[in-house]
């Protein structure tokens, strides 16, 4: 393909679902292979800052968004659909399709490759499980530092305690200290912490608790093996990664996804994509050069 690396352009567009006005962000070489990234619960799209630029330079755009009540992206403005249970992980991914459908450049085309991470992780699998490329196409996928492809044990327990915390305290400011303890373990010198809270602070209660609930009730395990491309998979863990738990949950998973690659990334915490001297090598492994084979 010509080269367009130089050449670059940014779409900030508001797409309203069930009264949800999602803010998304698509940018990058005009007429490339576009990338969806999908960010953590308590993060927004800038946890991947660096990555879009290697991906850019790579010869792709890049696709982002904020989750529900997630920094640019408002509580749904219908109070019913604040309640425990309204949303699931299949409505986020229902949402992201029409998300894909609704942006500019995208219609009529297939992502050239589905990133997420933590929450992120699970919908990039869920949303190829639900809506795999059309014959003739390829999407790839980079799922990391996922929290099981089901619910993990007492995890309600743990959800519910944050939730109450941020309700008691009546500020995510102690919860946020604990989250960046948890994510950036032993992390460098020259580490960002200024930027990391202020991604973490910018997710309202309502957003939280929204996502914190799907992750109470959803087991995909079993129908891992229904994807056919798993080639086209590949599963990344963080070595310090401490949010997860277990990391053989995600090898199992990787085991169940015949043909998937697990990759544990060394010195990583929870969110990889801000360890870009670790994760970007491996992503552009994977994905190879826009137009190229990995």
């Amino acid at each position: 393909m010509a080269d367009s690396t130089n050449i670059s352009s940014m779409h900030e567009q508001i797409i309203t679902i069930d009264t949800i006005p999602y803010y998304t962000l698509l940018e990058g070489p005009p007429n490339s292979p576009i990338i969806i990234l999908i960010h953590a619960l308590m993060a927004n799209h800038h946890i991947y800052d660096s990555t879009v630029l290697t991906l850019h330079k790579a010869g792709y755009q890049t696709l982002r968004y904020d989750h529900i009540g997630h920094n640019n992206t408002s509580p749904p403005t219908d109070p019913n659909r604040n309640k425990q249970g309204a949303f699931t992980f299949d409505d986020f991914c229902h949402h992201l399709n029409q998300i894909w459908n609704t942006s500019s450049s995208t219609r009529d085309h297939t992502p050239a490759a589905i990133i997420g991470c933590s929450i992120g992780g699970i919908l990039a699998i869920r949303y190829h499980m639900l809506y795999p490329p059309p014959p003739g196409t390829t999407t790839k996928i980079i799922s990391m530092a996922a929290p099981g492809l089901s619910t993990l044990p007492n995890s309600a327990e743990k959800w519910n305690a944050r939730i109450e915390q941020w309700r008691t305290d009546g500020t995510n400011e102690y919860l946020a200290s604990q989250t960046l303890e948890r994510w950036f373990p032993d992390r460098p010198p020259t580490f960002d912490m200024k930027k990391a809270r202020r991604i973490v602070e910018s997710c309202t209660l309502d957003g939280y608790e929204i996502c914190a609930w799907a992750t109470m009730n959803f087991d995909y395990t079993d129908q891992l093996d229904q994807i056919k491309d798993g080639e086209n998979v590949m599963i990344l863990a963080g070595e310090k990664d401490g949010n997860i738990g277990p990391k053989e949950v995600l090898v199992d998973a990787s085991r169940r996804i015949r043909g998937s690659r697990y990759v544990l990334l060394e010195g990583v915490g929870h969110i990889p994509p801000m360890h870009p001297e670790v994760f970007e090598p491996v992503m552009l492994e994977f994905l190879g050069q826009a137009g190229g084979s990995s």
